[in-house]
């Protein structure tokens, strides 16, 4: 019995993985093509906000300052998830810190809109003010365990840097 030859299942198994991967690949570039898309539309968004901020009327500029806070965190967050799936479709292993990220601008978008709905419509009711507390005091805490995270991670790439120790 010769052993010189692989199992037959062995290059079907070969054949399917080569396969997936051809998908997975395929899958990613249309799903970051799709973000780049949407940053593109939404930057084209920011910059009408950003015009409607310049004539706004002195009452209406602290609303449209927010919106266009918020539509360029939102810009952000898509290029920052787009970066992601480059990251991944050069094969580059992915570490957690663009998640991170993304998180922490989404957390920071909300605490926006929180205040920015307590400065408009915060006076009609107590509760509404001290619901908003609790959940900007929740949203300030995962802040700080966002900040971290990230100093811990890089940090740790630092670290691992100058020991030339690495995670192969």
């Amino acid at each position: 019995m010769s052993s010189a030859s692989p199992p037959r299942g062995s290059r079907l198994q070969r054949l399917a993985v080569r396969y997936l991967r051809l998908v997975e690949r395929f899958i990613f570039f249309l799903i970051g093509a799709m973000l780049f898309g949407a940053a593109l539309i939404l930057l084209g968004r920011a910059t009408v906000v950003l015009w409607l901020l310049f004539v706004s009327p002195g009452g209406a500029v602290m609303q449209a300052g927010a919106a266009f806070l918020d539509v360029v965190l939102l810009v952000l967050m898509v290029v920052e998830l787009a970066y992601t799936v480059v990251l991944s479709l050069r094969g580059v292993v992915l570490s957690a810190e663009p998640f991170l990220i993304v998180g922490l601008i989404a957390v920071i978008r909300r605490i926006l809109v929180i205040t920015v709905g307590e400065v408009h419509g915060g006076q009609n009711s107590s509760q509404l003010s001290q619901s908003s507390a609790v959940e900007l005091a929740i949203l300030t805490g995962v802040v700080l365990a966002f900040v971290l995270s990230i100093t811990m991670l890089r940090s740790r790439s630092r670290t691992e840097d100058l020991t030339g120790i690495h995670d192969d």
